[in-house]
């Protein structure tokens, strides 16, 4: 076999993960070592039958060239680490995988980039937000890496996807799996728009403590991690802490101090991450100038009649509901849904979810 071929067994033993392969590695120096290395001496240098169970069983060239053979199938390259196009990014860190797995584009290691993280469960506010943050930087310039979950993960792609940027989400699973199985849309154009990347096999299912493991790799990728709603513990947070451990700067998006999904971040904006209120908060921290900007100014000029501004002023980006709004102007409900309705027409608020109003951003 050719020396790529060997790393790619070695990365593709069952059950055996970074740590164990680091430590094979250790006692024998190279792949190529591993895969000759005699039954007795197997069982003398790692002492775990398990272990030397597999190695014995996996030895078989067949077996090897129809797996790589898969991967050709599924348009999914391996890389190893000793290989010249491996993210640079990745060596430095600890825990660095020694083979990834990568459908589409790798990052570009002359661009920005940035990891949006943050809730599966989060609102609509936060969603909106992490889209938006996404698509400013996205449309000027910076890549966005994320983990594909659900909620903030997704959004953050999509508006990189929707700016024509690029975007790249590492997996907790295999490459070839989709996860969450309803993303299978947003999957497709992420290797249309940059890759998906993974350090598992192919085939490898999706379990629950491979995701905290892979946080690692989005951290490493990203030159800044922006946190959009978390909660005190969260998988978002272990993303953090692996970027701290590899010297990243951290910022977050504040929000209400009584709402679950906001004390994440907010304490790590007491604790000393950057707080971010819009992409140009980011960008000038990347020392990038903003060359494109989305947001709409054409509704800057538009005098409000005193009504509709006293409603307009009490507006925000986060979503105010019909009674909030009540108590806030002192008018009633049913003036409130005239004007409500008459800025909706203007353009400038949306209804994002049902009798809850925001300012368009």
């Amino acid at each position: 076999m050719e020396h790529d071929m060997y790393w790619f067994w070695l990365c593709n033993l069952k059950e055996v993960w970074n740590g164990t392969i680091k430590t094979l590695l250790q006692l024998f120096g190279t792949p190529e070592a591993i895969y000759e290395a005699s039954d007795k001496e197997l069982c003398i240098k790692i002492g775990k039958q398990n272990i030397v169970d597999t190695i014995v069983e996996s030895r078989s060239l067949e077996k090897i060239q129809s797996l790589w053979e898969k991967l050709a199938k599924k348009k999914i390259r391996f890389l190893h680490i000793e290989q010249q196009e491996f993210p640079e990014k990745l060596r430095a860190i600890k825990g660095c995988p020694y083979g990834i797995y990568v459908r589409g584009a790798l990052p570009d290691a002359g661009r920005k980039a940035v990891a949006v993280v943050g809730a599966r469960n989060s609102t609509l506010y936060g969603r909106k937000l992490a889209h938006d943050i996404s698509f400013e930087l996205a449309a000027n310039g910076v890549d966005i890496i994320s983990g594909m979950a659900r909620g903030i993960d997704s959004e953050g792609h999509w508006g990189a996807i929707e700016a024509g940027g690029k975007t790249y989400a590492v997996m907790g699973c295999g490459a070839d799996i989709c996860y969450p199985r309803e993303n299978i849309e947003l999957y497709e154009r992420i290797q249309e728009n940059g890759g998906i990347l993974s350090d598992y096999p192919i085939g490898t299912q999706p379990v629950g403590w491979q995701f905290p493991m892979r946080n690692r790799i989005i951290s490493a990728l990203a030159d800044r991690i922006l946190v959009v709603e978390a909660r005190e513990k969260s998988g978002a947070l272990i993303t953090v802490e692996y970027g701290l451990e590899q010297g990243k700067d951290i910022f977050a998006v504040p929000g209400r101090i009584e709402d679950a999904l906001s004390k994440g971040c907010n304490r790590l904006i007491q604790e000393g991450a950057g707080l971010v209120t819009c992409a140009d908060d980011i960008l000038n921290e990347l020392g990038m100038e903003r060359v494109y900007n989305s947001k709409k100014t054409k509704n800057k000029n538009i005098i409000l009649e005193k009504d509709l501004e006293t409603l307009y002023s009490c507006l925000s980006f986060l979503p105010k509901s019909i009674q909030m709004l009540v108590n806030e102007t002192g008018k009633n409900s049913v003036e409130i849904l005239r004007d409500l309705v008459k800025l909706q027409m203007m353009g400038l608020i949306e209804e994002p979810s049902k009798n809850y109003y925001s300012k368009k951003t």
